[in-house]
């Protein structure tokens, strides 16, 4: 029975530190960085978070309190903070991480006298940016005590992580970690640099060692919060839901973060949409659109076991090769984790999934490509596309989704989305994350940012000949799109 199937199937020298981001409040106007000068305020802080000045004074970060040039964000394990920068830029400063505002100056207006720089001494931060950088990108700077970081772009995540001291664990080295979401940035050394793109992670171990791009994004970026609410001048696409965020202006010398969640104390909220609760990572997999609490927006998403409920939706179904089977609930009346849904819900599964360790080893490299099996799409709408091209890159050798490439036309919409990670990650209840655009999501606003998230899963034995997946998107300009798909494994 297909219910029961989908059920049961389950520098060294002049380098200093940091890794990224914005800042200030109108302060004096020039060239004088001077300490003390405003750079920001706190908008929340959860757990144990100190704001430590340049002259050594110690106090509780709390919401509304100033962040000055000079001071230093202490964040205890558990513990993190939300800035906003006197330009617009946001900045969460991540658990067990020390982040210094070196320097920082804006008089309101991008005439090249503007600067920021950050030193982070361990941990990490993700930021969306503000008016520094923007047009003048080279008065952007993050230091780290092996690299400096610049950006090109809009949202981003940095780690450093000494050679002693607290790791991220989740295989995560000691150096230098820049993450992508939308944008570009670069990492460079005195052995040259790099850039990297949306979706990529550059490292470097030391200041002597040439920069490079990772070959999958480290486990430990799942875990970071992204940022709740930020108004760049040029807003970015919804961040793809992870592990959750703090909802903005929620400030509580209690609140903890608990296995990438905050506790009770802080409410949870989803990704500049509703919160979805992470599924059990054991299936179906589920594709679906929801409605962003904004006017018509929706939000997309996907979720590998997520609590859903049918309601009374028209179901329709279908069964595959190597036990797969799907379902599409219509009439926009099932819900994931209690939110209504707006389109089409996509289920799908299988009854002879492929573990991980049951991989064949023989296997190195391959590419998978949708043909037309399985549920399809729908925008949050409840226009179905009318083309479609899902191809799935894969090393077997290390395990990583290297290239997740989707392209999709529904109605006057054309969606273009990319993304990579760990097979972990990818039939894991986190997935990994997509990022790209939506071409006509906007009526005369040309490409809107998309981003989102895919799961998926292996199917068919040890050669694995096929993958299940679903995937979701939501773009800048408040659309959305979802589904699910067979796809088979190339020749």
């Amino acid at each position: 029975m297909l219910t029961d199937n989908l059920e049961r199937s389950d520098l060294e020298g002049d380098m200093k530190q940091t890794v990224i981001l914005v800042g200030l409040v109108v302060g004096a106007v020039g060239t004088n960085y001077a300490f003390g000068q405003s750079a920001g305020v706190v908008q929340f802080a959860a757990g144990d978070v100190k704001v430590v000045s340049a002259g050594g004074s110690e106090r509780v970060a709390r919401k509304g309190a100033p962040v000055s040039v000079g001071d230093t964000l202490l964040t205890a394990p558990g513990a993190l903070a939300q800035l906003k920068m006197g330009d617009g830029a946001i900045v969460v400063v991540q658990p067990e991480s020390r982040l210094t505002v070196a320097e920082f100056h804006y008089a309101g207006a991008e005439d090249g006298t503007e600067k920021v720089r950050y030193r982070l001494d361990h941990g990490g931060f993700r930021a969306v940016t503000g008016a520094i950088g923007r047009t003048n990108k080279k008065n952007y700077l993050i230091e780290t005590p092996v690299a400096h970081m610049g950006v090109r772009g809009t949202d981003h995540e940095s780690y450093y992580f000494p050679a002693t001291g607290p790791v991220a664990g989740d295989g995560a080295k000691p150096g230098a970690y820049n993450k992508v979401n939308t944008g570009r940035t670069y990492i460079r050394t005195g052995a040259g640099e790099v850039e990297i793109d949306p979706n990529q992670v550059g490292f470097v171990a030391s200041a002597g060692d040439m920069p490079v791009i990772l070959p999958s994004v480290p486990g430990f970026f799942n875990h970071s919060i992204a940022p709740r609410s930020a108004r760049p001048a040029v807003t970015p696409g919804p961040v793809a839901a992870r592990m959750g965020e703090v909802e903005q202006g929620v400030s509580s010398a209690d609140g903890q973060l608990k296995n990438g969640q905050l506790s009770n104390e802080v409410r949870m909220v989803g990704t500049r949409g509703p919160r979805v609760t992470p599924g059990d990572g054991k299936g179906p997999l589920v594709g679906f659109t929801i409605a962003a609490g904004q006017g018509s927006a929706s939000f997309g998403g996907s979720g590998n076991g997520v609590a859903r409920a049918q309601n009374g939706a028209v179901e329709l179904e279908g069964n595959e090769a190597w036990g797969v089977s799907w379902k599409t609930w219509q009439g926009n009346v099932a819900t994931i984790s209690g939110q209504a849904t707006t389109s089409p819900t996509h289920l799908i599964g299988s009854t002879m999934k492929t573990a991980l360790a049951d991989l064949s080893p023989t296997t190195q490299l391959a590419t998978y490509s949708y043909a037309g099996s399985g549920p399809g799409a729908h925008t949050g709408a409840g226009v179905p596309v009318s083309s479609m091209s899902l191809n799935v890159g894969v090393n077997f050798t290390n395990q990583t989704i290297t290239n997740y490439a989707l392209n999709a036309t529904a109605g006057s919409t054309n969606w273009s989305a990319n993304g990579n990670g760990s097979f972990t990650q990818f039939t894991g209840p986190g997935g990994i994350s997509l990022s790209g655009n939506c071409t006509g999501c906007t009526p005369g606003g040309g490409s809107p940012a998309a981003s989102g998230t895919a799961h998926g899963a292996f199917v068919g034995g040890p050669t694995a000949p096929g993958m299940i997946t679903s995937f979701g998107l939501s773009s800048a300009g408040g659309q959305s799109l979802s589904g699910a798909a067979l796809l088979n494994k190339l020749p």
